[in-house]
């Protein structure tokens, strides 16, 4: 999976208003630079290859629309982590999701992986086609196939609604928790004499479902099940937020700043945080008076002494890219890492641990 690889046009946008528990729904445009983070774990059962490059454990996939046309949906995967010989993986992966197939496909390919070809016909990728979210809708199951990768063997079985009414599902949009309104369904998939007992949770929408949980369990096993692998889209990141940091700043002195991304592990900035590290350089910029502490925090994965120093390198990383590549005063700006020692959320779950991996800034004298 995770081979070094090299790094649209927009023609029109799919607009995916999704249903909350609470209040008004958030508008979540399929469009250039919407980014959803996924987080991974196949840490109960490890994925193998031939090759060897399959990341293992508890990681992250960052995935970016890139474009959009009448032709399809283009996609840019990143990630980074460990593979099953301890070696470290980084790759970025380009995909394409033909609009005919997010109509009607039944196969779902969940992974990204550097041996795929960009475009693989007949597949969906970040979920499921319209034509299996109809059919759970309407008469409550209906066929599916997936692949781990575009490359592995097809996975097939029924899907059947496990639930008459819809489920609610929390995410991230931006750094605002959501519970989005959605459909869950389970079957026992099948690959040659063996079967695995699946669920997946779709965002219930008419124009774009999404995968916001897949996960299956050992082999021949039932319900409940300890899963071998699970990918739950943990954060949606909206490149034009109607709340500005400046604004946030201003009223509760301090922000979460969604889209700032480091290698797994590291206190490297991955490219893709180049949109969150302008908007701060702008705030920045535009009131100069202005001092802000930018806050490190992990997980609660490693050693205490670790997640304090990978935290407290993570803001002076963010900090020495703000003087360096924007110009920004460094007296301006303080950094302190807290490792895991402020949660926010329970890191008992995936969605929990991706959410106290995080930046903050705070205003300061």
């Amino acid at each position: 999976m995770m081979s070094p690889s090299p790094s649209a046009c927009f023609m029109f946008a799919l607009s995916l208003s999704v249903a909350l528990a609470h209040g008004d729904n958030p508008d979540i445009p399929i469009a250039p630079g919407v980014t959803f983070v996924l987080a991974v774990d196949n840490s109960a059962a490890p994925q193998q290859s031939a090759k060897g490059n399959i990341l293992q454990g508890d990681y992250e996939v960052i995935v970016t629309i890139t474009g959009v046309s009448a032709e399809g949906v283009d996609q840019t995967a990143s990630m980074d982590g460990f593979d099953e010989s301890g070696t470290q993986r980084q790759g970025i992966i380009k995909r394409r999701v033909r609009t005919i197939d997010l109509a009607n496909s039944h196969l779902q390919i969940f992974g990204f992986h550097t041996d795929d070809p960009p475009l693989v016909d007949g597949a969906t990728s970040l979920g499921p086609s319209l034509t299996v979210i109809r059919e759970l809708a309407g008469a409550g199951s209906t066929t599916y196939s997936f692949r781990n990768f575009a490359s592995q063997p097809t996975i097939s079985g029924t899907l059947m609604r496990s639930n008459p009414a819809n489920v609610g599902f929390p995410v991230l949009v931006n750094d605002d928790r959501v519970v989005l309104d959605a459909i869950r369904a389970t079957g026992q998939m099948s690959l040659g004499g063996a079967t695995r007992p699946f669920e997946t949770v779709i965002l219930n929408h008419a124009s774009y479902p999404l995968s916001l949980r897949v996960a299956y369990g050992p082999r021949n096993g039932g319900f409940p099940f300890k899963a071998d692998f699970a990918r739950d889209i943990v954060r949606i990141v909206l490149p034009n937020k109607q709340t500005s940091l400046a604004e946030a700043l201003d009223k509760d002195c301090r922000v979460e700043v969604p889209g700032i991304y480091f290698d797994f592990n590291q206190a490297t900035v991955k490219p893709q945080s180049q949109h969150a590290l302008k908007e701060i350089a702008t705030v920045l910029e535009q009131s100069p008076q202005r001092r802000l502490l930018i806050e490190g925090h992990t997980d609660n994965v490693g050693s205490d002494g670790y997640n304090d120093e990978l935290s407290a390198r993570r803001a002076a990383a963010v900090k020495g890219i703000l003087v360096r590549d924007f110009g920004i005063d460094a007296t301006t700006l303080s950094t302190a890492g807290y490792g895991e020692r402020n949660p926010i959320e329970s890191n008992d779950t995936m969605a929990g641990r991706a959410r106290n991996r995080r930046v903050e800034l705070v205003c300061a004298e």
